[in-house]
């Protein structure tokens, strides 16, 4: 009887401990409900490069300590069945790397987890701690829920390091009673570290097929996305409510590229300030900018804001809020292109410059383009407006973004009718057939890279924009990159719908 006593004992022993557990060897791996972290990083230890750890549902406790991913081994964490896995989670990382170096081509995936409880954390946090490039990055399919206030859910880089993050987070729904971060990017630091333009191109971190839904807009300071340090960034076929898109340009060490297209940005009434739809999409100013295919949502009047764009360097730095050893763009600072009486223009990180790996440090011209983004009530064009929240005089922010040389905002919210009508290819641009691009068209005649705009809608899966790169001579300019994200594809599928498109975005 003691023997058989003993026997049962050791059952019950093995049996309680095998309720909570990560085991597997190789590539395949499960953990059960319950798992710690520092279970899973045991099992991540003894994994080889390229595991796939499989959850099961059930609820987890992540509240201290992080999931450690390593630079020399590629790893997938997925919950067996999308939103089942409730991982409940504090104020530090849930999800931590620190190590990436050098051209890293491994996969990296977090998918089908319920995160809850955030509160000020960096939740899921990817740096590097040198030279590095991520190239096969994915976060799908995941539920942030009600986070606190100032909380980022996906951090991607840190200051002062030179990081590159290529990837995709999509399928994600961010939730709660007030808005907090989605995504924040900070990319290698300096637009010199970028040889050339990267519009329509796989490196940009891409964010599309998620949803944000928040029932408050109570921190206005916290984006649904973020760029700062010369990220590239593509924000494209998303559902907002009650958060505003944006990225920081010049105060926050630029952005070489940003695209927002195909998504559905709303303010709703009683959800807090400018549920006018002011600054629904906002770029503080640098770099590329494309912005294309969106319906705006909100209460009342649409702002004249809605859709906006601006540079710092126009204004003073204590005024502004910029390093003031960058100087204002006056046409004192040598960093500057200084054209004679055009108040120091082309300006270093100014919008409507392209990276030039830092010869000429300022860039190349690559104009900004804006078309088909409508008022969901009216279905009125939603113009870009160029802000001058300073009112910086002598320079003014006019003086550095001007129409028909630095930005081309469609002529009209119809399309073309007629190679003449409603855009004739003299100013502005215009979307349409590839039959009705006008005939005609002008360009910049002051330097390379600039002219008006035509956006073919049956050229190419997502349609092609023209540029007028000579007299009368149309040129590919900008052609979206591939959608879905080609890493929608890796590994475990989940759904394949994406998020309902907008009516106005013709996406064949």
């Amino acid at each position: 009887m003691q023997i058989l006593g003993t026997i049962f004992f050791l059952l019950v022993l093995w049996a309680s401990g095998a309720e909570a557990a990560c085991i597997g060897s190789g590539v395949n791996w499960s953990c059960t409900a319950g798992s710690t972290i520092a279970e899973v990083n045991t099992a991540m230890g003894n994994a080889s490069d390229g595991a796939t750890f499989t959850f099961d549902a059930g609820a987890y406790t992540w509240t201290s300590g992080m999931i450690t991913l390593h630079n020399d081994k590629g790893v997938t964490l997925i919950c067996a069945s999308v939103g089942a896995c409730t991982a409940t989670i504090g104020s530090s990382s849930v999800i931590y790397m620190e190590d990436l170096t050098g051209n890293n081509t491994k996969t990296y995936r977090v998918s089908g987890f319920m995160f809850t409880g955030g509160n000020g954390c960096l939740c899921i946090f990817l740096a590097s701690a040198g030279i590095g490039t991520m190239n096969n990055v994915r976060i799908d399919h995941n539920t942030f829920d009600n986070f606190t206030t100032g909380t980022i859910a996906i951090f991607f880089g840190a200051a002062n390091q030179t990081g590159k993050f290529y990837g995709v987070v999509d399928h994600n729904r961010f939730t709660g009673t007030n808005n907090f971060m989605g995504l924040k990017y900070l990319g290698p630091g300096s637009p010199d570290r970028w040889a050339s333009s990267l519009r329509g191109s796989s490196q940009n971190l891409y964010m599309e097929d998620n949803t944000f839904d928040f029932t408050n807009a109570s921190d206005l300071g916290s984006p649904c996305m973020d760029a700062w340090e010369a990220a590239a960034i593509v924000f494209r076929y998303n559902t907002t409510k009650n958060c505003n898109t944006g990225t920081h340009g010049v105060v926050h060490q630029t952005v070489v590229n940003f695209e927002a297209y195909g998504n559905t940005v709303e303010r709703t009434p009683g959800s807090g300030d400018w549920t006018d739809g002011s600054r629904l999409i906002r770029h503080q100013g640098s770099g590329e900018y494309f912005v294309w295919g969106n319906s705006f949502k909100h209460a009342g009047t649409i702002s004249g804001g809605a859709l906006s764009l601006t540079h710092y360097r126009s204004a003073d730095p204590v005024t502004a809020g910029y390093d003031p050893s960058w100087g204002r763009c006056d046409g004192t600072q040598a960093r500057d292109g200084n054209r004679l009486g055009m108040f120091g223009y082309p300006c270093w990180m100014q919008p409507g410059r392209a990276p030039a790996g830092g010869v000429p440090s300022y860039g190349t011209l690559a104009p900004v383009y804006t078309w088909m983004n409508v008022d969901f009530t009216t279905g009125n064009k939603v113009p870009l407006a160029i802000e001058n929240p300073w009112g910086a005089t002598n320079p003014s922010v006019a003086d550095h973004i001007k129409a028909n040389r630095d930005y081309y905002d469609a002529v009209s919210n119809s399309a073309q009718t007629s190679p003449n009508s409603p855009f004739n290819g003299t100013t502005g641009m215009g979307f349409g057939t590839l039959a009705n691009r006008p005939t005609t068209c002008t360009t910049n005649p002051a330097e390379l890279g600039g002219g008006v705009g035509y956006f073919a809608t049956n050229e190419g899966p997502q349609g092609t924009l023209y540029r007028c790169s000579a007299t009368n001579t149309w040129t590919v300019h900008y052609t979206p990159y591939t959608y879905p994200h080609p890493l929608q594809a890796l590994g475990t599928a989940r759904s394949t719908n994406p998020q309902d498109i907008p009516t106005n975005v013709q996406v064949r």
